[in-house]
């Protein structure tokens, strides 16, 4: 076939077109494809072991050597195998495991048979897996609580046995990620493993003392089994009457709680109550339902709006006892607008630190994805530095040093204390909120991905604003902790500048912020490139010492950036003889 000499093919998307046939060998063949979508045809046989021959998918020397060739990758697919809707049999391989670049594995509604391959869990990269459909059996491995970026799973409609792991990313699936497989047990499903097994038995040994054992031990376990079961009942039933007591109108719809370490509690069977998050005492919420919440911002009136994003507006809202929160509400595509809440909702439920912006609660209901935050009063950094007519010269050099400490002391936070660690991969003046006090606080989490202290990336696409996307982040799809430095470089040069990240003088044909004050220093200027509202002041020394560490987090080579820690201290140290005195 033609297809098999395109040497050069990288996207191949053949799907939806009735196709007929095997799953071609050749597919594997193709040295630079790493995207491939044939879901919705018609293909049957076995998987194709050729496709493990993928080398961008199976090799990082190989990825990395087409990378640094003159092939552009096109930035907006990830890597990726979509085969579902088709009639594919037979077991899934064990040599899956060898796709360690893929970040996209479709496999639903096909005709696979056996057990889920325990070589998954070698897809370090892997953030959404799809096995539904299929006539799978035995268990899920609990091997595959270690994919640390797996933020989508599924596995309905099929015929898995045994319990449901918990740990890891497992605790942020919905129970509809694993519905029709009866034999399924968890927690999540709220669905009891009988943990009871009888013990090997030697069918030798015979007798009276042997046999009467085995009546006592049979005649605990049950009567432990009939009293668990009479205790779950009459909670279910307990629980039901008051949901119909209360006019609760069961919807298709889940939320599920977690406390303040992201573990799970339960479900909640009101789809109209928003959860609320353990928070402490002096700024507790009452209990809410989307009814307060519409109530509360005028059903989203937009005089209420104080902020808006790439996937929503922010609402402010004032609530019945008076408490003022900001509500985000989603909307847009529908893929992008459920990853972005729940990378907000895995991220900052594990989170806790007073320069990161609290999460409170979130609600889904009716197509309405909400996230409700701590109220800043003082809106975002951007605000002042670029919107306030009088912002620059109300935020003094004091109070911008203050905002510089906040900030660096959050992202510390997320790149060395969390567990797992944050990649935020969206740090700007916009993200970052200033409460009534001008403390910062970080926040929009919605491009956030977790990444484990002993990982030195996380597989992602292009995405971020404007002036502050790292330069490697167009040649590769690596998020990394010194992309963020990067951006928060380009922040510390927003403090200092009051000036935007991207067309800063156009007459001057500069291209943004970086390039710049790179220019000005270069002639020994200095100087000039300090707000014309901080000069004169007496702290043109602490100004230029934070000017030489954001140039050297703006530095082209991630490597040679300073860590968030060197630059908390560094931070620490400006102005401290000041402080003293």
């Amino acid at each position: 076939m033609w297809l098999s000499e395109m040497n050069k093919l990288e996207v191949l998307d053949i799907s939806y077109n009735f196709l007929t046939g095997f799953v071609p060998g050749w597919f594997g063949d193709l040295p630079n494809l790493f995207y491939l979508d044939s879901q919705g045809n018609l293909l049957t046989g076995s998987f194709p072991m050729e496709l493990f021959k993928i080398r961008l998918l199976s090799s990082k020397s190989n990825f990395d050597e087409v990378k640094n060739s003159n092939l552009e990758l096109p930035v907006l697919s990830r890597p990726a195998i979509y085969l579902g809707n088709n009639s594919i049999s037979g077991p899934i391989p064990a040599e899956i495991g060898q796709l360690k670049y893929i970040i996209e594995l479709d496999l639903s509604n096909n005709s696979f048979t056996g057990k889920i391959p325990d070589t998954i869990s070698n897809l370090a990269n892997l953030e959404r897996l799809d096995l539904s459909g299929n006539d799978l059996t035995g268990e899920i491995p609990v091997s595959l609580q270690n994919l640390n970026f797996l933020s989508s799973f599924k596995v309905a409609n099929n015929d898995l046995e045994g319990q449901i792991p918990t740990g890891g990313q497992f605790g942020t699936f919905l129970s509809s990620s694993f519905k029709g497989n009866p034999k399924l047990c968890g927690r999540i499903l709220q669905r009891s493993c009988n943990s009871t097994q009888s013990g090997n038995t030697d069918s030798s040994k015979t007798g009276n003392g042997h046999n009467r054992t085995k009546t006592i031990i049979l005649t605990l376990v049950i009567s432990s089994t009939i009293f668990t079961m009479t205790l779950l009942l009459y909670l279910f039933f307990s629980r039901s009457k008051v949901i119909s007591k209360s006019g609760i109108d069961e919807k298709d719809l889940e939320a599920i709680y977690f406390n303040s370490s992201g573990v799970f509690l339960e479900h909640s069977e009101d789809p109209s109550l928003v959860v609320i998050f353990p928070t402490d005492e002096s700024n507790k919420m009452n209990d809410l339902k989307i009814a307060d919440i519409l109530k509360a911002t005028d059903n989203f009136n937009q005089e209420n709006i104080i902020g808006c994003g790439g996937f929503g507006l922010v609402f402010k809202a004032t609530l019945s006892d008076g408490l003022n929160v900001a509500i985000k509400k989603l909307s847009g595509d529908t893929g992008l607008m459920e990853r972005e809440f729940k990378a907000e909702v895995e991220a900052l439920s594990t989170a806790q630190h007073k320069n990161i912006v609290t999460l409170q609660g979130y609600c889904l209901h009716d197509g309405y994805r909400l996230l409700i935050y701590s109220y800043m009063e003082n809106g975002s950094l951007d605000y002042w530095l670029h919107e306030q007519p009088d912002g620059p010269s109300m935020l003094n050099w004091p109070a911008r040093l203050k905002v510089a400490r906040g900030a660096s002391d959050g992202v510390a936070y997320m790149h060395e204390t969390c567990e797992p660690h944050i990649v935020h991969r969206d740090l700007k003046s916009s993200n970052i909120l200033l409460d009534c006090d001008f403390e910062a606080h970080m926040a929009d989490f919605g491009l956030a991905r977790l990444i484990m202290p002993y990982d030195t990336h996380v597989s992602t696409e292009l995405v971020g604003t404007l002036g502050y996307i790292p330069p490697e982040y167009s040649e590769s799809w690596m998020a990394t902790l010194r992309g963020d430095m990067y951006s928060f470089g380009v922040v510390l040069l927003e403090l200092l500048t009051g000036k935007r990240p991207v067309e800063v003088f156009k007459a001057r044909m500069s291209k943004d912020l970086v390039v710049w004050v790179q220019e000005m220093r270069n002639e020994a200027r200095g100087n000039e490139i300090f707000d014309p509202t901080l000069r004169g002041k007496g702290f043109e020394d602490e100004m230029a010492r934070v000017l030489d560490m954001a140039c050297r987090c703006v530095r082209k080579n991630p490597l040679d950036r300073p860590t968030i820690t060197e630059v908390v201290d560094w931070l620490k140290n400006v102005g401290a003889d000041r402080q003293t005195t």
